[in-house]
């Protein structure tokens, strides 16, 4: 397949929505629609660990309507690596430090809806602080046991049914 023509057809402060038109194997003239990130911005998702316990947050999510349980993330900023974004979205979302043990390579998200790339970011917690949330961020701090993490888990959505888990959370500790 060949991409013709890639038109933008929405400028967003953080994304930009995309249409392609592409050639099919067949010849036939057809269309993709798409979201990128506003000036290439990858991000980290972080997955922290305080002991025996696993570091998850809440957060309200618009696009689902509902409360996400995700791992903590955030955009790189210019200049910044996956592992310093990492230290600050960590002690910013939690308000814990924490010192970072991996990282992946660049990862998709969703490759046939967004362009989105992101780090893993393997993280031992180090102390507590305050979280440092920005104006518009509401974001409640969640652990849960890392040997019990499927029961409980299980038991909190079932409790919380205005609440959706983040897939990568689901495949990183539950069994299909």
């Amino acid at each position: 397949m060949k991409i013709i023509k890639k038109y933008k057809v929405f400028d967003g402060k953080y994304s930009n929505f995309f249409i392609s038109e592409f050639e099919d194997k067949c010849g036939n003239l057809k269309k993709w629609e798409f979201l990128e990130r506003s000036n290439d911005t990858k991000a980290v998702v972080i997955n922290a660990y305080h002991k025996d316990k696993i570091i998850l947050v809440k957060q309200f999510r618009f696009p689902i309507n509902m409360y996400s349980i995700e791992f903590p993330a955030g955009l790189i900023d210019r200049g910044e690596t996956p592992e310093s974004t990492a230290v600050r979205e960590l002690l910013e979302e939690t308000g814990y430090e924490g010192r970072v043990t991996s990282v992946s390579p660049p990862l998709c998200t969703s490759a046939g809806i967004t362009s989105e790339i992101i780090y893993s970011v393997t993280m031992d917690i180090v102390s507590k602080k305050d979280q440092q949330l920005d104006d518009s961020e509401e974001i409640e701090v969640l652990e849960f046991g890392r040997e019990n993490f499927k029961e409980e888990i299980s038991e909190y959505l079932n409790k919380n049914p205005d609440c959706s888990l983040d897939a990568r959370v689901w495949s990183a500790f539950c069994e299909i």
